[in-house]
C-alpha cells in the first residue's frame, strides 16, 4: 500500500490551486506580445472585408444602375468645348457616349488617353462628371504656325506634328532636312528642324518686324530663311540646337538685329543677308548678288 501511494504521488505530478485540489493539465496563457498580433491580424482581415464589401456596393449602385447616372440625353446633357476641327459627334462616338448608357460605365480615363494618340492635332482633354446625368468635354486643340513638307502636314509651337488642311496656306514652310520627308502625324521635330520651329515661333512677335516665308534646315550650322518680300538671310545663334530657355534671348537678339539692319536705308537695297555671327550683320551689296 505504501508503494502504491509513494507510485501515485511521483506519476501524477500536479500543481496545487489556492482552494488546496491538485491541478493537472493547465495551459499557460498567451503572451502579450502575441495577444497584440492576433488581434492586428483581425484588425486587418475586418478592414479588408469592409473594404471589399464597400466597393461591391459602389459598383452595384454606380455602375449598374438603371436610372440614376444613366444619360437620357446626349445633346443637351453633353456639353462639349472643342476646336476648329473636331466636331462633337465625332468626339461622341469615340468616347462611346450614346443615350442609355450608365457614365460610370465608361473609363473615362482610358478613352482620353486614346482619343489623345489618335488625334495628334489635339493638346489636352479634360472630362468631367456632373452628377447625376451630365458630362462637360473640354478640348484644346494645337494651332499650327508653320507647314512641313507637303501633304497637310504643319507643326505647332511645341514642335508637334498634325494635320490640318484649311487655313494654312499662309503660313510659312519649313523644309529641306532629310528628316523632314519620314515625320509622321503625332512626331515632335528635332534638331535644326525644332530650331525652325522656335524662329518661326519667335517671329509671330506682334514687334516682330520680318514676316518668314520659308526656313530651309538642310544646312547643319544655320537656318537659310526666305522672306515674304524674297530677301533672303542665313542666321544662327549660339545653342539653337539646346533647348535651354537662354537660347531663345539669343535667337531674338539676332532676328531682331537682322531686322533692323534690314529695314534700314542702307540695307533695303540688299537682298542677300549673313546673320550667322553674334551680335554682327552682314549684307552682300547689290551690285555683287
Amino acid at each position: 500500500m505504501k508503494w502504491r501511494l509513494f507510485k501515485q504521488k511521483t506519476a501524477m505530478p500536479g500543481r496545487i490551486a489556492s482552494s488546496g485540489r491538485r491541478v493537472t493539465g493547465v495551459v499557460p496563457g498567451l503572451t502579450r506580445s502575441v495577444e497584440l498580433l492576433l488581434a492586428f491580424l483581425l484588425f486587418i482581415a475586418c478592414t479588408a472585408g469592409a473594404g471589399w464589401g464597400a466597393w461591391r456596393l459602389f459598383t452595384v449602385y454606380y455602375f449598374h444602375s438603371k436610372s440614376l447616372f444613366v444619360l437620357h440625353d446626349l445633346s443637351n446633357n453633353v456639353t462639349i468645348n472643342t476646336g476648329k476641327t473636331l466636331t462633337p459627334e465625332l468626339i461622341c462616338e469615340i468616347l462611346g457616349l450614346k443615350d442609355g448608357i450608365n457614365l460610370f460605365s465608361v473609363p473615362i480615363e482610358q478613352r482620353r488617353k486614346d482619343l489623345l494618340e489618335q488625334a495628334p492635332n489635339i493638346r489636352d482633354i479634360a472630362i468631367v462628371r456632373r452628377m447625376p446625368d451630365k458630362l462637360t468635354i473640354n478640348i484644346v486643340e494645337r494651332e499650327p504656325i508653320a507647314r512641313v513638307g507637303a501633304s497637310g502636314r504643319v507643326v505647332d509651337e511645341e514642335g508637334v506634328v498634325f494635320i490640318r488642311y484649311a487655313g494654312t496656306g499662309g503660313l510659312p514652310m519649313i523644309k529641306g532636312s532629310d528628316m523632314l520627308a519620314q515625320v509622321k502625324p503625332g512626331d515632335r521635330l528635332q534638331g535644326m528642324d525644332w530650331s525652325a520651329v522656335r524662329l518661326v515661333n519667335n517671329a509671330l512677335r506682334p514687334d516682330c518686324r520680318v514676316r518668314l516665308l520659308v526656313v530651309d534646315t538642310s544646312k547643319e550650322d544655320y537656318l537659310f530663311i526666305t522672306f515674304f518680300d524674297h530677301r533672303q538671310a542665313k542666321i544662327a545663334w549660339d545653342g539653337m540646337r539646346d533647348q535651354e530657355k537662354n537660347t531663345e534671348r539669343r535667337m531674338q537678339r539676332q532676328l531682331d538685329n537682322l531686322a533692323k539692319a534690314m529695314d534700314c536705308e542702307i540695307g533695303r537695297p540688299c537682298q542677300l543677308w549673313d546673320a550667322t555671327h553674334p551680335g554682327r550683320i552682314f549684307a552682300t551689296p547689290p551690285g555683287e548678288q
